[in-house]
């Protein structure tokens, strides 16, 4: 994937993510969470009204934590991977599933609050994660 003229690291033929200078790190950082959280505002957007499909926002947040942490020069193993879903899941269906679900049975006011809901979390969620891969790597 390009970002701006530059490949996310651990992808073939790529730069390594130290190359780059601390400002634009940040820069690509923010770019790549803000991405996320679009499609997470527009996943949330169109599945609103179904209960139920506030699950598919895990399956983002967990994508974006793995990228995240290829492009911060971290290394994932799957027995990481599985602790962070399960870490997700266990906050996700706590915070953020619970309000999402409530609001779903409320028309039209509900479901525009579900967007907002979801898009917050996503983007705490990937500053957080932003915030700890760049200290570790």
């Amino acid at each position: 994937m390009d970002f701006g003229g530059r490949r996310a690291a651990g992808m073939p033929g790529c730069r390594r993510r130290s190359s780059l200078p601390f400002a634009q790190q940040i820069n690509l950082n923010m770019k790549l969470i803000l991405i996320y959280t679009v499609i997470a505002g527009i996943l949330s957007g169109l599945t609103a009204p179904i209960p139920g499909t506030s699950l598919l926002l895990t399956g983002l947040e967990i994508y974006m934590l793995v990228h995240l942490a290829r492009i911060n020069n971290y290394k994932l193993g799957l027995k990481e991977i599985g602790y962070s879903a399960a870490a997700i899941y266990g906050l996700s269906t706590l915070l953020q599933d619970a309000a999402l679900e409530i609001l779903t049975f409320v028309p039209v006011i509900g479901w525009g609050a579900e967007v907002i809901v979801a898009v917050l979390f996503v983007f705490f969620l990937g500053n957080l994660a932003n915030l700890y891969f760049s200290k570790r790597a």
